[in-house]
Order: C-alpha cells, then structure tokens, then sequence
C-alpha cells in the first residue's frame, strides 16, 4: 500500500533565508549586500525570539508562582488578545503584510481546531508553572519531537526512517532520565506538574502537525495571516472558559487586599507588557519557521531552552542536581540526531 504523505511542520515548510530554488539573486556586489541584509534580519528574529520567549515564560511563572495571579487561563486569553490587536494594527493598519481571507470553511475549520490546540497548550504550560520549575518544563518541552512523529502518524500517515525512530527513544529516555533526577531531587517537581506539561507538550506537537499542513497546504496562509486568525479563535474559547472556571475567583481576588509583596503597579505593569511580549514571541516563532525551516527551528528553540533553564537557575533558584541535567543532555542529543535524520532524509 502506498505511503500518504501530508507536509508536516517538521519537514514540510523549507523556505530557506533568501530568495528560494527557482530564484537567484542579483549578480555582483549588490548580491552579497542582499544576502548580508537577509542574514541580519533572520538574525535579529532569532535574538527577537531568543528575548521574547524567554521573558514571556519567566514572567508568567512569576505572576502565577509568586505574584499571585493563580488564573492561567485568563492570562492566556490576555495573549491571544493582544496577538489579535498587534496583528490586526500591522495588517490592517500599516500593511506590512498582505492581507488574506479564509479561502473555504474547510480550512476555517482547520484554524479553528489549530486555535483549540494552541489554547489548550499555552493553558496546561502556564498552570504547570505553578507546580514546577521553568527549568523542568523545559526539560519535558523537549521531547516536542517524539510528539510530533507519533502525532505526524496519527493524523497524517507520515512515515519516517527506522534512525527517526530510534532517536526518538533517546529523546523519551533523557526526559524519563530528567524526570527521575528532578523527582528524586525533591524540589521543582509534582506529579500534576508533571501531568500538566505532558499535556503542553502533547498539544504543542500536534499544533506543530497542523501549523505546517495550513502553512503548506494547498490553501496555505501565510505566517501573519494564520496567526491573526487562529489567536482571534482561540481569544474567544479562552474569554469563555476563564469566565466559567476563573470569573469568581479574579473577581474576588481584585477585590482582596492581597498584594505577595508586591505593589499594584509592578503587577499591572507585568500584566501589560507580558502579553504584548507574547505578541513578539508567537510571531517570530511563525516567521523563523517560515524564512528559515522547521529543523532550524528546531535547533533555536533548543538553545533557547538551554537559556530558559540558566535563566530559571539564577533568577528563581531552580534546582538541578545532576541526574536531571544528565537526562536534559540525554534528550538533547537525541533531538541532535533526529534533526540530522530528518535533514538526510530530505
């Protein structure tokens, strides 16, 4: 029986920095110029990413773990808004981008399932902060790729090389190994922690299955465009849900006294630039995926939890004895080599 290949965002999208195969640059000096100028922008998304990223998750783990803000799902919703109005203002307003429309319902119903992917993701991510470690999270966000290719399967019926799969197996054993050593560490880990940043990580290489086919699909959205589309669904599942299970709760918690030692203006000042950081995040993570390509991303993104988890060390003291940070490496390196199976295989 023949293989059903459907692009997944782990080796479908491969726009490369530049122009693409069936373009060339122009020839001389003016080349190298518009080759170094493509290179800076592409590097200063990277350091947009690396910055944003990493503000966004410590913040959030200080409002939810330290400043009181014990409402992940409000916060969430507080992102996705902001992603809409940013979008919205670039796209509709400055016309930095080319405006499209949702080509049938078909695809609108895609987006829409994107959104509920990507809500219930960023949901389970910011509530595990309340029970573990930045650093831990990160560790368990790695293993995204095992996800991906089980998920890639699942949905899709995409195949890959027997190598994929064996790294795979290194990945999920550094993250058992990690799990072990922050478990046995006694601090930074519980088990609803734990069960809440599997969930993450689950619907976050599920969302990366369906990013890559509406970004790839024959009727593909550009970066922009499907972000604006897929926050502005997910704002209103979210808006919903933190009205139902978070309504009461904010209230009486604005009414309260209860400030954690901290005053009311670093907190309000917290609460508005961290969702308008979450803007910078999302949307470069979509361009880099798209100007660049999935396994490069792949790389970024692992480095960028390598300074997450030093970050997490310094500024909240997170613990990582060395059976956790033996595991971290472990999964890792088995994302290392996966990345270069799937790079041979293309």
């Amino acid at each position: 029986m023949k293989d059903r290949r459907v692009p997944v965002a782990d080796n479908a999208v491969r726009l490369t920095v530049g122009p693409g195969p069936s373009q060339k640059y122009p020839e001389g000096g003016a080349a190298e110029r518009r080759k170094g100028q493509e290179l800076l922008k592409f590097l200063g998304m990277v350091i947009v990413y690396y910055s944003s990223n990493s503000f966004v998750i410590l913040t959030n783990k200080q409002l939810v773990s330290h400043m009181g803000f014990n409402f992940p799902i409000t916060l969430t919703c507080m992102h996705m808004t902001t992603i809409v109005l940013f979008s919205s203002l670039i796209i509709d307003v400055l016309r930095a981008f080319e405006k499209q429309a949702v080509a049938s319902e078909k695809q609108r119903r895609s987006i829409r399932w994107l959104a509920i992917q990507f809500a219930v993701s960023l949901i389970c991510g910011n509530w595990s902060l309340r029970f573990i470690d930045v650093s831990y999270m990160e560790m368990v966000g790695a293993t995204t790729p095992f996800f991906v290719c089980i998920l890639g399967f699942v949905f899709f019926g995409t195949l890959y090389s027997n190598r994929v799969y064996a790294s795979c197996v290194v990945i999920v054993g550094g993250g058992f190994l990690s799990t072990y050593g922050k478990a046995s560490g006694g601090k930074g880990f519980t088990v609803i922690g734990l069960v809440l940043s599997l969930a993450a990580t689950f619907f976050r290489g599920l969302k990366t299955v369906w990013q890559g086919f509406l970004l790839q699909g024959e009727e593909k959205l550009s970066s922009p465009n499907l972000l604006r589309y897929m926050a502005a669904d997910a704002a209103v599942i979210l808006f919903a849900l933190a009205l139902v299970l978070e309504g009461r709760g904010l209230l009486a918690w604005l009414g309260s006294d209860e400030s954690s030692g901290y005053k009311f203006w670093q907190l309000a000042v917290l609460l508005v630039v961290n969702p308008m950081t979450a803007y910078g995040a999302n949307y470069s993570q979509f361009v880099l995926i798209q100007h660049s390509s999935a396994l490069t991303f792949q790389v970024i993104g692992n480095t960028k939890g390598i300074l997450n988890v030093i970050c997490s060390m310094f500024i909240f003291g997170d613990f990582v004895n060395p059976t956790a940070a033996a595991g971290y490496a472990t999964t890792l390196l088995g994302v290392a080599w996966y990345i270069q199976e799937k790079r041979r295989s293309q």
